[in-house]
């Protein structure tokens, strides 16, 4: 089958999953295509250089500063989100009447839907959390459960990256435990299990890796946080500011590290990425769900997680995560990372997720779906944009 991977470009998480995705597509047969924007197609032609794919424009979201105005700002840009789906489905149709496919693979973008094309859209969050201090809160969650339902049902399928309780990373995003109509789990999707277990191929041990994600301001300013907190503490520490392409310090990679001081990076490939969550002394991150997925399927330890601001899902996960004993939460505001990190040193962590081979799980997965059953096509191997 001819497949497109389209992935939401609202930080890189959407194109992070993708990638194990990717892999079993073309493991089992199939001629894979992506389409994206800025950093998350940089991340995905660098992961994948010989994949054919097309510039992608997704539709601009302004975060707020500060937490308090972020409902705020986005509710008044709903208008220019429902604008951004419309073209969203203009452009894809453009796409696919240029190269034709037989299935769309959407990570978080809701107007792939109804081209005519059979569509496929991955997302952990059925249900939303807003904040306890809102007014009608329970019944704001409710009418956004039942509008998200109402969006869902225009894909084929609905993949939830996610186990059911009381496994489930998701906790109560996920909606329901037993998915109806058109919703499946199919387990959380790490790019980093292949990696091989071990210590550190090249250079000293890290004592503390930090990783920074998401979109603009909060990235910047999540970044001079931790820039300010690792620089008052002792050891080798990592910090991985998430800007892939970028011009900086992203070099020779780990071979580079000087012990006993901050080691920044632009961006890490795959596999030093990959050791750093697995064998870091300790590791700071974003809730967001891609970095819980992936610490999940490498048993890491404890980490300390700091949720973007105002972001209610983050903060949901932090939380949630926190009562598994799988991390610490922290808010970027009051960011004690002393304290923290040995808060963190008690808890059992992520280990009880750890799986061996969640790649095979994948390509079992896509073998045996029904929408991916047809005979499949010799895989192209033709570089850059056609």
């Amino acid at each position: 089958m001819r497949i497109l991977v389209c992935p939401l470009d609202w930080g890189l998480g959407h194109a992070g999953r993708c990638i194990p995705l990717i892999r079993a597509l073309r493991e089992a047969g199939h001629e894979v295509r992506i389409a994206a924007a800025e950093g998350a197609l940089r991340l995905l032609r660098g992961e994948f250089p010989d994949l054919a794919w097309d510039e992608f424009p997704g539709y601009r979201v302004r975060y707020a500063r500060s937490a308090a105005m972020l409902l705020p700002l986005l509710a008044v840009q709903i208008p220019a989100i429902l604008a951004g789906w419309r073209a969203e489905k203009r452009r894809l149709g453009r796409l696919v009447a240029a190269h034709p496919c037989d299935l769309v693979i959407s990570d978080g973008r809701y107007g792939l839907a109804g081209t005519g094309i059979p569509t496929v859209l991955i997302t952990h969050q059925i249900a939303f959390r807003l904040p306890p201090n809102l007014p009608g809160r329970k019944l704001a969650e409710r009418i956004l459960l039942r509008l998200n339902l109402k969006a869902l049902a225009r894909f084929e399928r609905v993949w939830i990256p996610d186990w059911p309780v009381p496994r489930s990373l998701a906790g109560d995003l996920a909606g329901p435990s037993s998915p109806a109509g058109n919703r499946v789990w199919i387990g959380p999707l790490g790019r980093f299990a292949a990696a091989p277990a071990g210590s550190l191929p090249r250079g000293p041990r890290i004592d503390i890796a930090a990783v920074v994600s998401g979109p603009e301001p909060q990235r910047s300013l999540f970044e001079a946080s931790l820039r300010a907190s690792l620089a008052r503490l002792p050891g080798t520490r990592v910090l991985v500011r998430g800007l892939p392409g970028a011009s900086g310090h992203t070099g020779p990679g780990l071979a580079s590290i000087k012990s006993g001081e901050l080691n920044v990076f632009d961006h890490l490939p795959g596999e030093e990425l990959a050791q750093v969550f697995a064998h870091a002394g300790a590791l700071v991150a974003r809730s967001g769900y891609t970095t819980v997925m992936e610490l999940a399927v490498l048993g890491a330890a404890a980490a300390v997680l700091v949720p973007t601001p105002g972001q209610t899902e983050q903060e949901y996960l932090a939380d949630h995560l926190s009562e598994l004993g799988a991390s610490v939460r922290r808010d970027q505001g009051e960011l004690d990372l002393e304290a923290a990190i040995r808060e963190a040193r008690d808890l059992p962590g992520f280990r009880s997720w750890r799986e061996d081979d969640p790649g095979g799980r994948l390509t079992r997965f896509v073998q045996s779906h029904p929408m991916l059953a047809h005979a499949p096509r010799q895989a192209v191997g033709k570089t850059g944009q056609q």
